[in-house]
């Protein structure tokens, strides 16, 4: 049995058997979770009724924070002079984005425009948008051989399901991508006064993308070399690779840093990333231990989803091995609810409690919204 597991429940037992004794104690409960956040997808967001919902069951339920997706495939849930209108507003005049923070100002409950970064489209077929990325930009696709991503051959398989199991991602290696991103994330900031922008896929599809055309050539240059002495499929194997790939992810993250702080210092800064330290370098490029202890985030946001809690821990322990206790405060666990019953929810709850973490962010409130029930049965274990 995993080490902290068998702690874990060590104390557990330790802890009711005490209770037997000390039944008063009861009286004063738990404390609870400083930081209680709540991912938002956007289909809640899709209109005033849904968003007054969703308002009223995190009052209710004492979130404080809520991720709330206002850029989910290249679109926008929000007035934009950039980025496309998503196609699931059917109402002109609304701003999804600007009337959930006027709803939640005065319960005091905190809004983060959560943006999806690379991942760029996942349909088989063409945006109706004809100012959408994959008209405009389509050189901008990353891609796991060193050519331009063929559009038309990617959708079919996407519709075949023979293609990989998300979409098609935007290269982090190719600089007008970045500049693109950091232009989305400042104009959000200047028009809205959001109380957090919260990254995700903020990362590589896996361990063998990155080679865009246009980010090879830079790739070239980063290793001072005219030509590649080798095959695209020992790019990947290289460690200077290993180093490129990171290193332009890094960028992205600290060019959001520096637009945030340039005009809304008090707006929190995270990003959801691979619960596994050591996998999150090595395969998607994100060195978020880096991002923390250079400032760069103010959050950060493991998706700690696996059901076993073996594996949870495991990522637990490794966090511990790699990152001082003083930024345990700046780490709050992300913890999934459509892929496991409300005991083992519970169970992480509890553990992550336990492990010193004083926030927790559960996906989803689609989750809890669709599946009578679930929510109150693990509720007493985020708010005791």
């Amino acid at each position: 049995m995993n080490k902290q597991i068998f702690e874990f429940v060590f104390r557990r037992v330790a802890w009711n058997v005490t209770l037997l004794f000390f039944i008063p104690n009861l009286l004063f409960g738990e404390a609870s979770f400083d930081n209680r956040v709540l991912w938002v997808v956007r289909d809640a967001m899709a209109s005033s009724e849904s968003i007054d919902n969703l308002i009223q069951f995190a009052d209710e339920n004492k979130f404080n924070h809520l991720l709330v997706q206002v850029r989910g495939r290249g679109d926008a849930l929000y007035d934009s002079n950039i980025v496309p209108r998503s196609v699931r507003l059917k109402d002109d005049g609304f701003d999804p984005l600007d009337y959930i923070i006027t709803k939640a100002k005065p319960l005091n409950i905190k809004i983060h425009a959560w943006l999806n970064m690379y991942y760029l489209w996942s349909a088989s077929s063409m945006p109706n948008q004809q100012d959408h990325l994959l008209y405009t930009n389509p050189e901008w696709l990353d891609n796991h051989s060193p050519k331009n991503v063929n559009i038309s051959q990617s959708l079919i398989e996407i519709k075949n399901k023979t293609f990989n199991d998300e979409g098609l991602f935007l290269a982090p290696t190719h600089p007008e991508v970045s500049r693109h991103l950091i232009e989305v994330v400042e104009e959000v900031v200047q028009n809205y006064d959001v109380d957090g922008i919260h990254l995700d896929y903020v990362r590589y599809y896996n361990e063998h993308y990155g080679l865009n055309p246009v980010g090879l050539s830079f790739y070239k240059k980063y290793r001072g070399e005219s030509e590649l002495p080798f095959l695209s499929t020992q790019i990947i194997q290289d460690p200077i690779w290993g180093s490129f790939r990171r290193k332009s992810v890094t960028k992205l993250v600290k060019g959001i840093s520096n637009v945030i702080k340039a005009n809304r210092n008090d707006c929190i800064l995270s990003a959801a990333v691979k619960p596994n330290l050591y996998s999150a370098r090595n395969d998607y490029g994100q060195e978020w231990d880096v991002w923390l202890l250079a400032g760069y985030l103010d959050w950060v946001i493991p998706m700690n989803y696996l059901p076993e809690l073996d594996i949870f821990s495991t990522n637990i322990n490794v966090i511990d091995d790699n990152l001082p206790q003083k930024h345990r405060s700046k780490i709050i666990m992300g913890l999934a609810t459509y892929n496991q019953d409300t005991q083992q929810v519970a169970e992480k709850i509890q553990f992550t409690k336990e492990s010193g973490f004083n926030g927790i962010c559960l996906f989803s409130y689609n989750v809890f919204r669709d599946t009578t029930g679930y929510f109150n049965r693990i509720k007493n274990h985020i708010v005791p």
